[in-house]
């Protein structure tokens, strides 16, 4: 969908009642890829040039909705999931493994391109596809780096219009009838959207609460986690009579969503952990049947836009020499917890060193260069090779403030992901929007001054302040999290024995094991930590659910691309 057609049409001098589809048509035709960057929504779109017979692909700017191609015999096949591609016996479907390094190791922003297969390509979020000639071109049509600055003369200005935009984004991503349903947990984002959604006071609505699996044991560390956010979203409740709440118990998906066409085995992508998009889909889906409900509203890029926590803005502070910011930050929780030259050196100091200087500083302390190489089961020759295993250059420097290049990092990283998983959204009969990734909310979020996100010592600043007055203070002022699928080991030792068979499948697959270094994961395996307690410390919590628990989905991956089922 694409959102504000009338304001389209009248931009291009159209009648505002004509279809979405003739004013995209229009549009393309007038202003060509200078007209996509005044879209906004999740869209994936193909347009035909009848003029010069020229294609054109583009896909929305934070990867709600996907597009894979594929160039074969000189022509371009376009579809929304690279299964779709491999229906055509023109496309080859030979494996892509060294795809899948990147993914393990978090960087897929870095060939945002590669599939698990060699001859189709993903669509980056953000790009244009030209197809002219037999040739194909893609190139951004959009980008993070702002193209202007916001100041306002009053802090409070930018609360306002962060709270506008917030609220103007919800409202047009919801039904214009019938149910609809949104994710709650007890954290600043969802609870952003909910309490957006609950201004309309005539129109009730659902909100789901994931709880923990009651037959299974939830570990976290108290002083850092809770982890059961129900009762923590009661207050919030309380407060919106039009809002009926449901907090939904976690469950094991059966051995039969390991099966072709189950939640688990894809021909898409490999799902990034052993059960953890288990813990959360299910029960949303489950619910949204029972309430005949099409739109689910979730909030994934909120910790990149309006809740950043602005952990750059000491350095910034630093590099600018403004004094009295770097005071103020220094007040806050990061020093009373690590202490002040920690602080200074850690948030300030260190991230304004050349990457030579850090990368050198690590080698001395005995440390590997990426310090994830531990915890990821790619072999280490490929990761070399691939430049995984040493720190790439994730934030070089654009704007001159390393807080802004780290926001903007961690954005290019969320809409490539997203990318990739935008076809778990796309099973059942059900709509995920997420607000949070709206373009003007996006563009106002990376255009405002650095402290906003990180005032008086407070992190989060500017969601905080946003949520003051909505949201029980409970949870605007709290700064532990959920951790996650907290009950992981104990619905892995439940499927210990299935790990081991699936283990030994990889083993034998030569595919796999080009990628994956088995013998890592075997040695984990083997080394089975006896309680939760234990399988919960690090190292062995990282090695367990990352070079264990995601290497495992990528061996499946690989070794049903190789046949190997038996």
């Amino acid at each position: 969908y694409v959102l504000d057609a009338p304001g389209l049409a009248r931009l291009l001098g159209l009648d505002t009642g004509l279809g979405l589809h003739s004013i995209l048509s229009i549009g393309l035709s007038r202003q060509g890829t200078d007209f996509l960057s005044r879209l906004n929504g999740d869209f994936a779109l193909a347009y035909h040039d009848g003029r010069d017979g020229s294609c054109l692909l583009a896909t929305d700017i934070m990867g709600q909705r996907s597009l894979y191609y594929a160039v074969v015999d000189g022509c371009l096949y376009a579809a929304s999931q690279p299964s779709m591609l491999l229906g055509f016996r023109e496309i080859p479907d030979t494996p892509d493994a060294e795809a899948l390094a990147y993914r393990l190791y978090n960087l897929q922003h870095l060939a945002p391109e590669r599939t698990p297969y060699r001859h189709i390509r993903l669509l980056p979020p953000g790009d244009v596809l030209i197809w002219r000639d037999g040739t194909a071109s893609v190139r951004p049509f959009w980008s993070p780096i702002p193209r202007r600055a916001i100041r306002y003369r009053r802090n409070e200005d930018y609360v306002d219009a962060g709270r506008d935009l917030l609220d103007r984004a919800v409202a047009a991503r919801l039904p214009d009838t019938g149910p609809f349903l949104c994710h709650l947990s007890s954290g600043l984002d969802s609870s952003a959207i909910v309490t957006s959604a609950a201004q309309n006071r005539d129109r009730p609505f659902h909100t789901i609460t994931v709880r923990p699996d009651p037959t299974a044991t939830a570990i976290g560390d108290p002083t850092r986690h809770f982890t059961d956010e129900w009762p923590r979203v009661q207050p919030l409740l309380s407060l919106y009579p039009q809002i009926t709440g449901h907090g939904i118990d976690a469950y094991l998906p059966t051995l039969e969503e390991e099966e072709m066409g189950g939640l688990f085995w894809s021909r898409e992508w490999p799902t990034l952990s052993l059960h953890k998009i288990g813990w959360v889909f299910p029960p949303v889906w489950d619910l949204a049947r029972q309430l005949g409900t099409k739109i689910i509203l979730s909030a994934n890029l909120g910790n990149a836009t309006f809740s950043y926590d602005g952990r750059r803005v000491l350095t910034d502070a630093i590099r600018r020499g403004r004094i009295i910011q770097a005071l103020h930050y220094l007040k806050g929780p990061e020093r009373r917890r690590d202490g002040l030259l920690h602080t200074l050196w850690h948030h300030g100091v260190r991230p304004l060193l050349p990457l030579g200087d850090r990368l050198t500083r690590r080698a001395l302390n005995g440390l590997p260069a990426n310090p994830w190489t531990d915890f990821v089961s790619v072999r280490r020759d490929i990761a070399d090779r691939l430049g995984l295993s040493a720190v790439p250059e994730p934030r070089p420097i654009h704007t001159g403030s390393p807080d802004l290049d780290r926001q903007i990092a961690l954005i290019e990283e969320m809409r490539v992901l997203h990318a990739t998983c935008s076809f778990l959204k796309q099973r059942g009969d059900f709509e995920i929007r997420d607000p949070t990734t709206d373009r003007e909310l996006v563009e106002f979020c990376l255009a405002i001054p650095r402290d906003q996100y990180h005032r008086n010592g407070i992190n989060r600043s500017l969601a905080r302040r946003m949520l003051a007055g909505r949201v029980p203070p409970a949870i605007t002022a709290e700064t532990r999290i959920a951790p996650g699928q907290p009950e992981w080991f104990d619905w892995a030792n439940q499927r210990r024995d299935w790990i081991g068979a699936e283990l030994e499948r990889i083993e034998k697959s030569p595919l796999a094991r080009e990628l994956l270094d088995v013998g890592l994961m075997r040695k984990i395996f083997n080394d089975w930590p006896a309680t939760a307690e234990e399988a919960n410390k690090p190292p062995r919590v990282h090695l367990m659910r990352h070079a264990l628990g995601s290497g495992l989905r990528a061996g499946q991956f690989l070794a049903r691309l190789e046949k190997r089922n038996e």
